[in-house]
Parts: C-alpha cells; structure tokens; sequence
C-alpha cells in the first residue's frame, strides 16, 4: 500500500516526465510493429497503418493508462481548482467580499481557540509533561491549587519514595543591578531538585541544583530567565558570574533558562530562579518559613513524576493520611470530605480555572458568528449562481453530470474558505495579543505563548474545509438542479423575470436573523451583567485613586511581642509623608483591595433571624472610606483616636450588617463583636455605618462586613494596601509615590501601583472579557446580516426590474414599490425572529444553570434584553432593506421595458 502511494504521488508531481515516458514506450511498440510488416514485404505507409489498425486507438489505450495510475480524481480536483481560480480572477469583488466575510468569522473562532489552546490543553516545555503531576486539595467535589509549609514537604520527600517531589513559591522581588534600583520583577524560589525533575536544562551555565538546597541563606545564586536575559543583559553570555543584588544580599548569576521555558505555572514567567533556602533573605515580609513558619503554611506549591506502576489515586492517598496526621485544625477533626490529591499539571492551573468557563461561552458565541457569515456567503455564492444558470445548463447539456458541477462548485467555495483561513490565522494573531492585553490590566502581564502550532493550524484548516462545505453545499446542489432546456431556451432574454431560485437565499436570510438575535441577546446580558456591577455605588471617580501593596519587613507576622506597634509606626510614617506630596488630597490604608476583596480574619455571627454566617473583618485607617467613596450613613469614621492601642476597640460596619445583625434599631453604639486583647475579653462598639460598597466583594452580591483600626484588628497578618486620593495626573504620580515609599522603608518589595478601577478592571475580567468580545460579536453579527439581507434585497429587485417596471408604467405608485419589497422583508424579519426566540428559549433551558453562573442579576431569558434585541436587529435590517426598496422607485419605466 505504501509503494502504491508513493507511485500515485511520483506520477502526481512528475505528470509531464510519466506522459513523455507514455508516449515513447507507445511509439516503441508501433515502430517496432510496423517493422515487422515492413520485414514480411509489405510497403512502409502500408506497415505502418496496418500497425496503428491492430493497436487500436492509441488515445483510448493512454487515457486507459492514466486511470490505472490512480490519479485521475486528483487530476479533475486540479482542474477544477485551476477553473475555479480563473472564476475568482475575472470577479475580484465577489471573492474578496466572501474572503473577508469568512475571515471574520474563521479568525475569531481561530483567536478564542488558541486563547483555550494556551489556557487549558498546550503542554508545558518540559521532559514528559503528561506524566508532570501538580498537588492540590479536593473538597466540596471541587480541586483547587493548594500548597504546603516546607516543613510538610520535606515530610512527603522523605516519607513517599514512589514519587518524586519538587517545590517552588512565587515572589516579587526588588534587583540592584551594578548600584542601580530596578522596577519591581517576579522571581520564583524552588528547590534543588526543580530542574532536573522538569528536565529543564540550562542554555549557558548551570542550573540550580541539590548543592544549593542545603542551608538557608547559604548559596546566594541566581538564575535568570531567558526574557529577563535578553531585556536586561541584552543576551550577554559573559553575564554569567556577575552578581545582582536583592534585598541587599550579592546574588551571583549561574545560568540562563531556555526561550521556551517559563516555569510551571501557565500565564506566568519569573524574571529569576532562586534557591528556595535563600527564603528568609529575599521574602523579608515573612518570618523565617524554612525553618519556624507560623502563619503562611501553604507557600510551597508541590509538582511530582510518580514512578512506574504507582498510580495517582494510591499515592494521593498516602499524601493525604500524611498531611491530615500532620496539620492542625483548630476546633476539631479534620473535614470528612478533605482530600489531597495529585492532578496533571494543566488541570490545576489557576488561570485554566479562571478562564475555561469564558472562554467556552466565548467559543460558542463566535461558533454562532461564523455560521452567521457561512449564511452571509451562502447568499452570495446563491446570487452569483443565478447568474451562471445558462453556464450550468450548457455545460449539463455537453454531458456533465449533476455530480461533476456540484463538485466543481464545492471545490470553489472551499477554496475560498480557505483563502478566508489564511486571513483568519493572520486577523486571530492580532485578537489574541490584544485580548491578553485586555485581560493583564489591572495584575501581572499575562505570558502566553500564543505562537500558532499544529493543533491551532489543524483546527483552521478543518474549520476552513467544513466552512466551505456548510456554505457550498447549498448554492451547489440548487445550481445543478438548473432546467436545461428553459434555462437555454430563454438565454439572453427574459432572464430576470423567474426570481424563485432566490428562495432559499430567504431561507438562508431568515436563519442569519435567527443566529443573530441569539448572539444580541447574549451579548447584551453579558454586557448588562458588567453594568449591575459596576452600577453599584463608589462615590468617586476610581480613576483618581492609586493603590500600591505595602509588606515592610516582617509585617506577615503581628503576634510577635512589639511587632504591631513596629508596624503601626512605619505606616503611619508612609500614610504622612503622601499627605506632603503635592496633589495628594487624601492618603490611608486598609488590607483589602478588590483584587483581594476578603483579606484578613473574620468572625461567625448569628443573625437576628438566628442564622450563623462567616462576616469578614478589614483592618482600614482613618480616611479610608472617603478615600474609596463609600459614604458615610451613620455614626463617624475612625479617628487618631482610635490608633491608639489602649482606646476602646470600635468598628464601622455596612449597611447589609446591619440589615442582617439590627434589623429594627440603631447600631450605633451597640457591641459589634467580643475580641480578646490583652488576655482579656473586650467589646466592640460600632461607631459607624458606611454604604454597601462594590469593592469588598466586586463580582457578586454585597456582604456583611465589619472593619476595624489597624491596631485593634484581631488578625496576626499585617500587610495592608496604600490608597491615595489625588489631583494630580496618575501615571506622573506613580514614581513619586514609589520613591516616598522608598525613604520610609528601602527594604520593602516595591509592588505595581495600580489605578482603583485598573483594582476593579482585573478583579472582573471574566466579566469585562465576556461583556467586550460578546458585544463586539453581535456587532459583527449584525453588520453580516444587514449586509446579507441587503445584497439579496438588492438582487432580487434586480431580478424583478421587468416585474417593477410594468408596475410603474401601469401607475403604480412609488410607495406601493416600497411595500412590495418591504413586505418580503419583514416576512423574513418575522420567521427569523420567531426561531430566534424560540432558539433563546431552547438554550437557556438546556444551559440555564451554566450561563445564569455567568451573569449577576439577571435571567437568560431576561425579558428587557429580548425586547432590546428584537428592535435593534429589526431596526437594522428593515433600514438594510429599504435602500435597495427605495432604488427600485428610481427606475424609469420606459428604459427597462425596453431592455425587457
């Protein structure tokens, strides 16, 4: 079978060389015939046609030669291909118009499947990535990404020799390179063993290994990446040996990482690799957690290779009766339902969680646009063949078969679906940098590699194929269906009179309409579920407020005797000295951003309808709320006053705890809550009511929250985020900020500093990503279908202008022309609307839990947005309509009676 393929593709590529062997060996034999004629005594004319009479017919037997070489199907493919592109050739306008109709939908479908590509299934550049196992922690049915203390880590190495273990914990870092501050990078610690386990090697020098892991703070090396090599070092291979500083301490430079690697975690890629042991030095926010961790228990994040013949489930289970005898659960067992778990490496990616459901509904918004522009180009190829009738019906009356001309017309829409895929991949790598643009505002920049590869070129060219099918198919089957004898017979007059072959260009119309108000009607509940949440109230403009995170030395750790006061003291320093930045109207703090809505401890209360619910608690400063513009409804703010640690402890708290804690009286002055200070038991008296606010909780529904002064929050974590309220032009206040950050504290991790509403901007990017694109496609939708319905309303006025003509000759009026195109328009309106809502319906039954996930205060099949829907397509699509309607009334009736 192998060597038959290679002889049909061999008489495929050297088609000439195989006819030219063709015919010398069919010379030979009648040459070699005709002289033994000529040798019996016969005279050489006479031989040589008594030769060619016992052959036969020489170009019988070479056609019979050439099927038996087994390409002829290949060979008519190529000729109809070559007729095809001949066709495109003399109608330049038709084959762009459809070429960029399906580049549209065929690179929005490409862009949103290599985003899902390099989210949820492209395998990490490492030895054996499908073997790579990640350790998370199952509960409620649910795995999450989860990590363990060192302790606990070197605990499971040493105890569970079946599988391999390596760890690693991301960090922001500050460099010093040759005395120069740099802006703050990403660093990743990990352990001796992480390289190898990956089999990752070094693309100049060494990889960190065992030899580094053995003491804290006792091998200061560094190793770089291959971005951070060639951003910062220009690619010097020289680097190797130099030193960077962080947090004061010379790091030497050991290695360089490969281009294609980019750590473990998908969306990330550390500027650096240190040796995790050198933890206490560059983590100086934290205590010692190698050696005496006391609040941060989860910052090793743990990857594995189980050995040959040890299965996952096995080794989960020994990972989680270890880590259940080894943690403490304050106020009792352990859950039932807790379990560790050992997962593929791509199945525990946090931003696999975070963005698998959008983009699945995204997938199937643009699968919905592009069956809209295989409609738009169905019409098109529809029209373009009602004009080729008298062509199919001579070529069907010459002895084509109705299958031959079906095949030849599905070779030239495929072909043009497939020029239309070339344009996709181009037009889907622009979407996808500018959608992970769009969706790294307001966090890190999100890293992907979004480079197009076999899988991402395979599902395009299959699109590309089954497009030109979808949208062939129909036009090619009507086109051999043409009526030879009336089709020739009426060639060259009266052509335009039979209009019927435009029915199922109206049958295709109707279905765009449907499609389209599908996809509005998604589109706009996704873009009023981002209104709902933004619509609830801030006060101020986000605009104007800049936060930055602030983690001084130590500040993971209050309990510690002096460390609160210590703490307390260097950010009263920072809150003060951006007081005396010009510009600056208000400067405070607070632990909670919206990017981390709930940081901090919390509290268990009963209700006064005697439920039990968690309430967060937030640590703030004075002028917190006015900063962020949550208004004060009662009471008063925090002041001086309360700062001090020997004050009474009060709280302000909003309006949905007191709805749910003091549903019919005044909460002011009433306890709040019992914390222990001092080894005794103290109340907390509510001196405030603040309004609901967004910011605690940005993509659902407001919580009870209650917040304390820094100095009284009953919490053994300190870092807090700075907000200041400003004049000034943000992005010129952001050095200034960084720098005055700088003088009170030189060690500290200088974070990005953000704009609040950048805070809210990531904080709801599932939101934003849905709102953006969907709205964006039912725009495109709706552009396609009032072009579609336009162009067949235009050709089949066209196709009526003897019909029209006589009208008007005969009187009738202009207005009278106008309906009678309109009313095959709103015919179609009509039909295409009732399916649509009918198929709206049909999708929120079968997917109503899936996509009522997605919105926030809203249904499916939310009337509002229906309604909304229906007249903004039908809007649209009747002002499509009516121009080539009020061109008909233009026409002079004496001119197209003549040309009739």
């Amino acid at each position: 079978m192998f060597h038959d393929l290679i002889y049909r593709i061999r008489m495929l590529l050297w088609r000439g060389r195989a006819e030219d062997e063709l015919e010398e060996e069919l010379q030979f034999h009648l040459e070699n015939q005709t002289a033994k004629y000529v040798q019996a005594g016969m005279a050489h004319d006479a031989a040589a046609r008594r030769a060619r009479i016992d052959f036969g017919g020489v170009t019988q037997d070479k056609e019979r030669t050439r099927q038996s070489w087994g390409i002829g199907f290949v060979e008519s493919l190529l000729k109809d291909a070559r007729f095809a592109l001949r066709g495109f050739r003399r109608n330049p306008v038709f084959t762009i118009t459809v070429v960029l109709t399906l580049a549209i939908g065929i690179g929005a479908n490409t862009a949103i499947f290599t985003l899902m590509d390099a989210v949820m299934w492209r395998m990490l550049p490492v030895e054996n990535p499908e073997t790579l196992m990640r350790l998370g922690i199952r509960r409620n049915g649910t795995t999450l990404t989860s990590g363990v203390s060192y302790r606990n880590y070197r605990m499971l190495l040493e105890n569970i020799p079946e599988i391999e273990l390596a760890g690693y914990a991301t960090t922001p870092l500050n460099a010093s390179i040759d005395g120069s501050s740099e802006p703050a990078i990403q660093g990743q610690l990990v352990t001796g063993n992480y390289f190898s386990l990956l089999g990752v090697k070094p693309l100049i020098g060494r990889a960190i290994g065992t030899e580094d892991d053995r003491k804290p703070n006792s091998h200061p090396v560094v190793m770089l990446s291959h971005d951070y090599w060639n951003s910062r070092f220009a690619g010097d291979p020289s680097v190797i040996g130099h030193t960077i500083r962080f947090s004061a301490m010379p790091f030497t430079i050991i290695g360089v990482t490969p281009p294609e690697f980019s750590g473990v975690d998908r969306g990330t890629a550390p500027a650096v690799f240190l040796p995790i042991m050198m933890q206490p030095t560059v983590m100086s926010t934290y205590e010692n957690l190698i050696d005496n961790p006391i609040n941060r228990l989860d910052w090793v994040r743990v990857i594995g290779r189980a050995d040959e013949g040890a299965t996952p489930d096995r080794v989960s289970a020994r990972i989680t009766m270890m880590m259940l005898a080894a943690l403490e659960f304050k106020g009792g067992p352990p859950p039932e339902d807790l379990r560790f778990v050992l997962n593929p490496v791509n199945e525990l990616s946090e931003i696999r969680m975070q963005f698998s459901t959008p983009l699945m509904a995204l997938f199937g918004m643009v699968g919905i646009m592009l069956l809209i522009a295989c409609t738009n180009a169905a019409n098109l190829l529809l029209a373009r063949a009602a004009t080729r009738r008298p062509e199919f019906a001579m070529r069907l009356a010459l002895g084509a078969g109705r299958r031959r001309l079906i095949r030849q017309l599905i070779v030239e829409s495929v072909l043009l679906a497939s020029f239309a895929g070339v344009c996709g991949i181009i037009l889907a790598r622009w979407i996808t940098e500018l959608l992970v643009v769009f969706v790294s505002v307001g966090r890190t920049p999100l890293m992907l590699d979004l480079d197009p590869n076999p899988h991402i070129l395979m599902f395009t060219a299959a699109v590309s194929v089954l497009t030109g099918i979808l949208f062939g198919l129909a036009p090619a089957i009507g086109a051999s269906k043409a009526g030879v004898i009336p089709t020739l017979k009426n060639m060259g007059v009266g052509s335009r009179a039979n209009f019927r072959h435009l029915q199922p260009g109206r049958v295709l119309a109707g279905v765009q309409i449907a499609l389209s108000l599908l996809l509005l009607v998604g589109a706009g509940l996704f873009i009023r579920s981002l209104q709902n949440l933004n619509n609830r109230n801030s006060g101020i403009s986000p605009d104007s407020v800049l936060t930055a995170r602030v983690e001084p030395q130590g500040s993971d750790q209050r309990n510690l005797p002096g460390t609160t006061e210590r703490l307390d003291r260097i950010y009263g320093r920072m809150i003060e000295r951006m007081k005396q930045i010009p510009g600056v109207r208000r400067a405070t703090m607070a632990n909670s951003t919206p990017g981390k809505p709930t940081a901090g401890a919390g509290f268990r209360l009963t209700t006064a309808t005697g439920d039990t619910i968690p309430v967060p608690m937030l640590m703030a400063y004075p002028d917190y709320f006015a900063a962020v513009g949550m208004p004060l409804v009662r009471g008063r703010d925090f002041n001086l006053r309360d700062l001090d640690p020997h004050s009474p402890p009060v709280c302000v708290v909003n309006e949905v705890f007191v709805r749910e804690m003091f549903p019919a009286g005044n909460p002011v002055g009433q306890t709040c809550v019992t914390i222990r200070m001092q080894d005794s038991e103290r109340p907390v008296v509510i001196a405030g009511v603040v309004g609901d606010s967004r910011y605690t909780n940005p993509r659902g529904e407001t919580r009870p929250v209650i917040y304390m002064p820094f100095m009284h929050a009953p919490t053994g974590r300190g870092q807090m985020v700075l907000f200041v309220q400003t004049d000034e032009n943000t992005r010129d206040m952001r050095p200034v900020i960084r720098e005055a950050l700088a003088s009170v504290d030189p060690r500290m991790p200088m974070f990005e500093i953000h704009t609040l509403s950048e805070e809210l901007a990531g904080a709801q990017v599932q939101e934003r990503l849905l709102a953006l694109l969907s709205g964006v496609y039912g725009i495109v939708a709706l552009l396609l279908t009032s072009i579609g319905l336009y162009g067949l309303m235009a050709f089949s006025v066209l196709q009526r202008t003897g019909e029209i003509g006589i009208r008007l000759a005969l009187g009738s009026g202009r207005a009278r022309v106008v309906w009678l195109v309109m009313r095959e328009t709103l015919m179609v309106l009509g039909i295409g609307i009732i399916v649509g809502i009918a198929a709206v319906i049909m999708v929120s039954r079968i997917l109503g839990s899936w996509i009522s996930a997605l919105l926030f205060r809203l249904k499916p099949t939310d009337p509002t947005m229906i309604i909304a829907a229906v007249l903004g397509l039908a809007a649209v699509v009747l002002v499509a309509a009516f121009l080539p309607a009020r061109r008909a009334t233009r026409l002079d009736p004496l001119v197209t009676l003549r040309e009739e």
